[in-house]
């Protein structure tokens, strides 16, 4: 991502003001741009040709009002022409975003040098999640620039008006993920609750409270957006992010903790697996060549049966009794190394 579209941000209510003002005042006076339009920017043909041409040129004059890049930038410019471009679109229907191609053809058309320097990759097409989120905060600002600017009255009913729009963000919006955006509605929040009329409790009867902001913008807009740098996975110099070092180190730690408690576990293991398998082997021992020959003695000596079987009896006992004993030790283990 470019340095520019990191610098990419919501207006606040000030830039929104500032940057209104500007396109209000310039949308109407473009008479002079028309001769200057290219040809092969759009084709003769195309539906709509006269007012894509229009919005065209009032991107151009909008542009022409900021003396220079960084000027633009500490306004925010390019944020809101992009805004309204993509407003301006939604009211040609369906087609809108191929209609979109023609304001990104012309801002970087070989004429429009300078503007194109100022926010050419900043113009670009808003999906719908994106628009409808920018066309909410800035239908509060708008209400609030009515408000304060009211003169014929309180504007209570205005201010009533635009306490519900940003209620209706905070509604929409529980989940914010968007650190710049928890900024813009933290600040509003905090200029509007700081409004003479509002702090006054003039109009305190008619308006709605502003509703608390979510949770996740609660944490700082630095934190947020470091977490989501890390989130990103590994950076350019391919090491694991600072996100995943962090859970490689828990990770090694419940390694090693498993390794100490294998290492002390091992040699009871050992041991215990080694006396089983040497008495499974006596308990069955009559199945050998050597079981064969001492049954047929025993055939021989009519005292040795008993014997042998009382014998083999034990041995077998002793064999259970021990797997049983076994057995609670290895889900004693077991469960030790579940911790």
């Amino acid at each position: 991502m470019g340095e520019d579209l990191q610098d990419e941000r919501y207006d606040s209510f000030d830039e929104y003001r500032y940057n209104d003002d500007i396109y209000k005042d310039v949308r109407s006076n473009i008479g002079d741009l028309y001769s200057s339009f290219p040809d092969d920017v759009i084709p003769g043909d195309t539906t709509e040709r006269n007012s894509i041409v229009k919005d065209c040129l009032i991107l151009k004059k909008y542009l022409m009002k900021f003396n220079n890049k960084e000027h633009c930038q500490s306004k925010n410019c390019c944020a809101h022409i992009n805004y309204m471009l993509n407003k301006r679109l939604r009211s040609y229907g369906n087609s809108h975003k191929s209609i979109f191609e023609y304001y990104i053809s012309y801002i970087n058309h070989h004429s429009n040098d300078a503007i194109k320097n100022t926010c050419g990759p900043k113009i670009k097409h808003m999906d719908k999640d994106e628009y409808e989120k920018i066309e909410k905060l800035s239908t509060t600002y708008e209400l609030y620039k009515l408000f304060i600017s009211y003169t014929y009255g309180t504007g209570c009913s205005i201010a009533k008006n635009c306490s519900r729009a940003y209620n209706d963000i905070i509604i929409t919006y529980t989940q914010v993920a968007d650190a710049k955006f928890c900024k813009a509605l933290k600040d509003f929040k905090n200029e509007f609750e700081a409004n003479e009329k509002i702090s006054a409790g003039v109009c305190y009867s008619e308006i709605d409270n502003l509703l608390p902001y979510p949770d996740e913008c609660n944490r700082s807009p630095q934190k947020s957006e470091e977490q989501t740098v890390r989130l990103a996975g590994k950076g350019e110099s391919g090491r694991p992010s600072d996100f995943q070092g962090d859970h490689m180190g828990v990770i090694l730690d419940e390694n090693t903790i498993s390794h100490g408690s294998f290492d002390a576990i091992l040699p009871i293991t050992l041991f215990s697996s080694g006396i089983g398998v040497l008495l499974a082997l006596l308990s069955f021992y009559k199945f050998t060549p050597l079981g064969h020959w001492l049954k047929l003695r025993s055939q021989g000596f009519g005292r040795m049966p008993n014997s042998l079987d009382k014998e083999e009896y034990e041995m077998q006992l002793h064999t259970y009794e021990y797997d049983e004993r076994n057995s609670e030790h290895n889900g004693y283990n077991i469960a030790y190394n579940s911790y």
